[in-house]
């Protein structure tokens, strides 16, 4: 086994069997460069392949964070959608890019089945758009443009913060996203309203960016109207 990960021993709420998943340690994950949409590089170990666990037996998939939370209506409704179903590949072990792909895409099927809070939805699809990044496949776009949808309802709809995104924070990644997806006048109202916001002061290292990546998407709109 890679020195740099270790067994963590889970239950399933669905199926109720024990298994293994690895997870990385974190002394073992060294940052390389950030983006700005808060995608993190690292020199080798990739703590994002592990995040998500996967049932080995019924397919149940979630966050390490959210892989027990879940009520007897879910469980019911989970355990009819997965039953008979296998994984057809082992996630128990150490992954590979495309093994953190697939892992993102059964958490999602999961919380869509869940009927998952919009922002659970946002933030896997964020990670899926990583992943996606990571491997140079075109579909980073698409799943960062189903990441903004979701983030979007979940700024109208859920209180705040959301994980560990405040308002602030909320509003300069919805203009991050929108910059990234080519929606560039949205992406300098979303920025422009995060520079107005009072949370800016405590917030030094988002205000920094979010005026950073606002001139960016201003000349990026001007060089699109300009194209035609």
């Amino acid at each position: 086994m890679n020195d740099s990960l270790y067994s963590k021993k889970v239950t399933c709420p669905i199926c109720g069997k024990q298994f293994s998943s690895m997870k990385a340690k974190v002394n073992s994950c060294k940052v390389k460069t950030k983006d700005e949409d808060f995608c993190t590089h690292y020199e080798d170990l990739n703590p994002l392949y592990y995040e998500i666990f996967v049932c080995p037996f019924c397919a149940y998939s979630a966050t390490e964070n959210s892989f027990g939370e879940i009520d007897e209506k879910e469980v019911d409704l989970l355990k009819k959608a997965f039953s008979g179903r296998t994984v057809g590949r082992s996630f128990c072990t150490e992954r590979s890019l495309n093994d953190a792909i697939a892992a993102c895409k059964l958490a999602i099927h999961t919380a869509e089945l869940r009927n998952a809070k919009a922002s659970v939805l946002a933030g896997l699809c964020l990670k899926l758009a990583w992943l996606y990044r990571f491997a140079g496949d075109k579909q980073e776009e698409k799943f960062l443009q189903y990441a903004l949808q979701n983030y979007m309802e979940a700024f109208d709809k859920e209180e705040l913060p959301i994980g560990n995104l405040n308002e602030i924070s909320m509003m300069y990644l919805l203009g991050e996203l929108s910059r990234r997806v080519g929606k560039f006048n949205e992406a300098i109202v979303w920025f422009g309203k995060a520079v107005a916001s009072p949370e800016r002061r405590e917030n030094p290292r988002i205000e920094k960016l979010t005026r950073e990546q606002w001139v960016l998407a201003k000349e990026q709109y001007r060089k699109n109207e300009k194209a035609g």
